[in-house]
């Protein structure tokens, strides 16, 4: 099953989430964390709207409305997509391509073995090759168990219904702040997330996507190929 898959079925029914989430990780020491983590955001962002009885902190509260609308439009993207964590992932690499397309002629990917790239292995190596890959990639990486992992960790915490609008509000707090992380982290690619309505979804993919960003900003990657075999490693 595909991480998006875990996304939709979350928003459709929390008990089939539950179902398919026990095996290491609902019931487990890391899920208990997590309940409590979520419910300590949502106290803290219940204390946050506090910020809206105050005059001088109006911006505040204008900045929580307009998460909780971003998060609505996020939660819709999720059935706007096929795939909307593959989708996510496809449009950061089709960043860095953008990014490093001038003037590097060795922007090209060499290992044509791997059953990613099997599909076009006869075609010249063009702009629109290496996307082919990258899109080949994120819809890979989107099915892998390495994703599947993240994403069943952050939703598969079954909590007693007395707390459960508290956690959920802990969720859209986390959602949030991991979008600001990325603001900070990459502008531009919060900026497309933003444009496809759904930053808001980051948090779901951020203790993968965030290590990447970090080593493309620190220049770890000579070139998309570097990119791809280590991704392809994944």
């Amino acid at each position: 099953m595909q991480a998006s898959d875990y996304l939709k079925m979350k928003f459709h029914s929390d008990r089939q989430l539950a179902i398919y989430g026990q095996q290491g990780v609902a019931g487990s020491w890391r899920a208990l964390k997590g309940i409590s983590s979520d419910i300590y955001s949502g106290m803290e962002r219940v204390s946050w709207y506090s910020s809206c009885l105050i005059p001088s902190y109006h911006d505040v509260c204008d900045e929580l409305l307009s998460e909780e609308k971003r998060m609505y439009l996020s939660i819709v993207s999720i059935y706007r997509y096929r795939d909307v964590i593959a989708h996510m992932l496809y449009l950061y690499l089709e960043s860095v391509l953008n990014d490093s397309e001038n003037g590097n002629e060795q922007n090209r990917v060499r290992n044509t073995d791997s059953k990613l790239t099997e599909f076009i292995k006869n075609i010249p190596t063009s702009k629109a090759a290496r996307l082919a890959i990258a899109l080949s990639l994120a819809k890979s990486l989107s099915a892998s168990g390495l994703l599947s992992e993240i994403v069943v960790e952050r939703l598969a915490r079954r909590v007693p219904t007395a707390v459960m609008a508290l956690q959920l509000i802990g969720t859209d707090q986390k959602c949030a702040l991991a979008a600001r992380r990325l603001k900070t982290l990459d502008p531009k690619y919060y900026a497309i997330l933003y444009a496809a309505q759904l930053e808001m979804l980051y948090y779901f993919v951020e203790p993968f996507l965030s290590e990447l960003i970090k080593k493309v900003k620190m220049g770890f990657y000579k070139n998309f190929d570097a990119i791809y075999d280590d991704l392809k490693g994944k």
